[in-house]
């Protein structure tokens, strides 16, 4: 399965990166696709969106446009092909 994740905000510029594809060979959860991503950019986007094992509030993770908060949070399997978007929490105003 191929995903296309694009980074937004604060990842973006600690990373540099606007997307990246990273194929895998079975389904996985929100959580375990986060720590292959964070392993395949060499920075640790757990750390960056999870507290108490729950994400940040203001955090949004979209799987093809659907926030992953009106699925299964954490739990979402992901086995198909996906676009995931990744949002951190920001302030300002």
């Amino acid at each position: 399965m191929k995903l296309s994740i694009k980074l937004f905000a604060t990842i973006r510029l600690d990373t540099g990166l606007k997307i990246i594809d990273v194929n895998i060979d079975k389904p996985v959860n929100v959580l375990d696709m986060l720590k292959i991503v964070s392993e395949a950019i060499n920075f640790d986007l757990v750390k960056k969106l999870i507290r108490n094992g729950a994400l940040i509030p203001g955090v949004i993770i979209l799987l093809d446009g659907v926030n992953v908060l009106h699925l299964q949070k954490l739990e979402t399997i992901i086995d198909k092909d996906t676009t995931i978007s990744i949002f951190p929490a920001v302030a300002g105003g």
